[in-house]
C-alpha cells in the first residue's frame, strides 16, 4: 500500500467510526439474520448518507475501479452500474455518477405488475455490466443478482462491493463463474487502520480478528 493509499484509507476508517459505518463491540451484541451472534457490525448505509464521507468513499472505490476496468480493456464511461436490491441500489448510482455512465437495478424478485422484469432501467444485455453491492460475506445475495441478470444475457465483467471480509468459498464462487470480484477495502485492513489511529483497543481487535478467521472457515454461523 502506498503512503496516498494509506492516507485515504486512515481518513475514511476515520470516517466509518465517527459515522457509524462500523461498529466494533467485544461483547457480541450484534445479531446477524442466521441469529449468530457477532463482535461487528457495517452499515454502509450510513456512509452515503453522509456527503463527506461519500465522496472520499466514492472517489477512492472508483480510482480502484477504473484501473480494473482498464486491465480488462474498458473505460469507466462504457460501463453500465448495477446495484443489488436494495443495499447495491446507493453505492451502484454513487458509482455511476462518478464514471459518468448508465446506472440499472436488480429487484430481488421479478415485480408483481407491468411488465413483470428484474431488472429496472433502460436495459441492453449486449453492454458491458458491472454489478455492485455494498458487502461481501457469503456472496449469497450478490451470486443471486449475477444469476438473474446472467439469465437475462447481460454481459458481466465485474462484481465490486466497498468491503469484503475475504471468505475463501466466496471468492471461489465468482472463479467458478468466471467473473471477476473487486471490494475497496476488506474487513480487516479496516480494523488494523482503526485500532492504529486508536478507535479500537488491541484486545478488541484480537478479538474480531479471530471471529473473522473462524467466519471465514465457517466454523461461525454465516449472515
Amino acid at each position: 500500500m502506498t503512503t496516498e493509499q494509506s492516507f485515504v484509507l486512515s481518513s475514511i476508517v476515520d470516517l466509518f467510526f465517527s459515522h457509524g459505518v462500523m461498529k466494533v463491540d467485544s461483547s457480541f451484541p450484534f445479531v446477524l439474520s442466521s441469529g449468530a451472534k457477532a463482535p461487528i457490525y457495517l452499515d454502509h448505509r450510513r456512509a452515503f448518507t453522509n456527503p463527506r464521507l461519500r465522496k472520499q468513499l466514492v472517489g477512492a472505490w472508483a480510482n480502484g475501479l477504473e484501473a480494473e476496468l482498464k486491465t480488462l480493456g474498458y473505460r469507466a464511461a462504457e460501463v453500465v452500474c448495477v446495484g443489488t436490491a436494495t443495499a447495491g441500489i446507493a453505492p451502484a448510482m454513487a458509482l455511476a455518477c462518478q464514471f459518468g455512465c448508465e446506472f440499472l437495478y436488480v429487484r430481488q424478485k421479478p415485480k408483481g405488475h407491468g411488465l413483470q422484469q428484474m431488472i429496472e432501467g433502460e436495459f441492453d444485455h449486449r453492454k458491458p455490466h458491472v454489478i455492485v453491492d455494498d458487502m461481501l460475506t457469503t456472496g449469497q445475495s450478490l451470486l443471486k443478482s449475477v444469476e438473474a441478470l446472467r439469465q437475462c444475457e447481460a454481459r458481466l465483467i465485474l462484481a465490486t462491493t466497498v468491503t469484503s471480509h475475504a471468505i475463501p468459498s466466496a471468492h471461489r464462487r465468482f472463479d467458478e463463474l468466471n467473473l471477476r470480484f473487486k471490494s475497496l477495502f476488506e474487513t480487516q485492513s479496516i480494523l488494523t487502520a482503526a485500532q492504529s489511529l486508536g478507535l479500537i483497543s488491541q484486545a478488541d481487535l484480537r478479538i474480531v480478528m479471530g471471529w473473522l478467521e473462524e467466519f471465514a472457515s465457517g466454523k461461525a454461523v454465516a449472515e
